[in-house]
């Protein structure tokens, strides 16, 4: 018999754990995200295969993947911002932090919002 929410629940886990062995790493966050996607698809038969297909179920089904793929993207945004604030702090003392330029920090997390948010 399918069980779908214990199979949904392993690949959420396993990108749980790959991802937490990234430490930010954003090529290694962007891997797990296409390994997750790869693991939920396996896990969902196609839907023309499921024989009670409905509306209700493909809701179900497709809310899954579409909550699945934005924590995996704010994930890798969320390595991007790491990097970003990681760079910019870099070597700098607190009240230089305190004096950098708004616009600059503000273009750089626009761009990422955009990317990935």
């Amino acid at each position: 018999m399918k069980t779908f929410s214990s199979e949904v629940i392993e690949c959420l886990a396993q990108w749980g754990k790959r991802c937490a062995e990234c430490n930010g790493d954003v090529s290694c966050l962007e891997a797990c995200s296409k390994e997750l996607r790869v693991c939920l698809d396996a896990a969902f038969p196609d839907s023309r295969k499921i024989e009670f297909e409905s509306d209700k179920v493909n809701y179900i089904m497709s809310s899954i993947f579409f909550l699945a793929n934005r924590i995996s993207k704010a994930t890798i945004g969320l390595g991007e911002f790491d990097k970003v604030v990681n760079k910019t702090t870099k070597g700098t003392s607190e009240v230089d932090i305190e004096k950098m330029q708004n616009t600059e920090m503000k273009e750089l997390l626009d761009e990422i919002i955009a990317k990935y948010f």
